[in-house]
């Protein structure tokens, strides 16, 4: 018995190292359909996954998908004294936020915005995954993340960019570029150039919650309330095109409730066809505004009382 189960450690041992060799060898390529692996994007991820080092101590943190990356501006909140970082990137799900988080020890942030939205609790995280194992250093925060998606395709990739990420040259000197309109404004904000969305009827939309995101919100709370760091989860507002398509908006919003401290704050002086790029995203001239707004009604007053 003890032979047997010792001739299978050792088949384990030997087809995980061959499985690793082989990911290794043609990963890279484009061979392999279950290795996916690309560096930079329209988020620039992989720069400000860089940059927010250096700016431990901040005074907000946001976290959240691109409603976040493409909303919060540090330029603005700058004009109030206050420093900010932008760690959103392109469908970050509670998933690719729990990983982020498990840098709040460095970052010591006085508060914490998670940007939660209607499409981010609906989706399974695993473009998101592949995208956040590609392009953030390797670390074991990762590891949970990559499994909790039971997809081969971000398995496969996870151990390519591992020994990619860890050991080439070309992941530690990569430099972004500019492209389609996205500048990098620094501080994790992406700036695009100003578009106009025209507004058509949205048909109507169910918010479908999986489990697996609210236990990974649930998780992400716990991180923060641990740490005793203050946190707010807010929504930012969609077009009211698209906020009238949602059927049940307000069961989203008790069940976000649940988790903390949670602000959906509509804002009248938005306007579809000004403020918007397309059905959910705001444009500069709509993030100039709502900036200011949101730091005016909740940003401002959160922080009084912060250590």
């Amino acid at each position: 018995m003890k032979r047997f189960i010792l001739h299978i450690a050792l088949f384990l041992l030997s087809s995980s190292l061959a499985t690793a060799l082989l990911l290794w060898s043609f990963g890279g390529t484009g061979h392999l359909r279950n290795v996916t692996y690309t560096l930079g994007g329209a988020d620039f991820l992989y720069t400000k996954a860089r940059e927010v080092r250096e700016h431990s101590g901040m005074d907000v943190l946001f976290l959240g998908s691109s409603h976040a990356y493409r909303t919060f501006d540090p330029r603005i909140f700058d004009r109030y004294g206050i420093n900010t970082f932008n760690l959103g990137s392109s469908n970050q799900s509670l998933l690719q936020t729990e990983v982020l988080l498990g840098m709040i020890d460095t970052l010591k942030p006085r508060l914490v915005v998670l940007e939660v939205h209607p499409d981010i609790v609906a989706i399974d995280g695993v473009e998101a995954s592949i995208y956040q194992v590609c392009n953030v250093e390797p670390s074991w925060r990762m590891v949970p993340m990559v499994l909790r998606t039971k997809n081969m395709k971000v398995y496969c990739t996870a151990v390519y960019a591992l020994l990619h990420n860890s050991f080439s040259s070309s992941f530690k000197h990569f430099t972004e570029s500019e492209s389609g309109g996205n500048r990098y404004a620094g501080r994790g904000f992406v700036e695009r150039d100003v578009e106009h969305f025209t507004p058509t009827p949205v048909p109507a939309d169910t918010i479908r919650m999986r489990g697996d995101q609210l236990s990974a919100l649930r998780r992400c709370v716990s991180i923060l309330r641990k740490r005793e760091v203050p946190y707010i989860l807010l929504e930012v507002p969609d077009t009211k095109v698209q906020t009238a398509a949602y059927i049940n908006l307000g069961e989203f919003h008790t069940t976000m409730k649940q988790y903390g401290d949670f602000y959906y704050i509509p804002m009248d002086e938005l306007d579809d066809s000004l403020h918007f790029y397309d059905v959910t995203h705001l444009n500069q001239d709509g993030v100039a505004l709502y900036d200011e707004f949101i730091y005016d009604t909740l940003i401002k007053k959160a922080l009084k009382g912060v250590r």
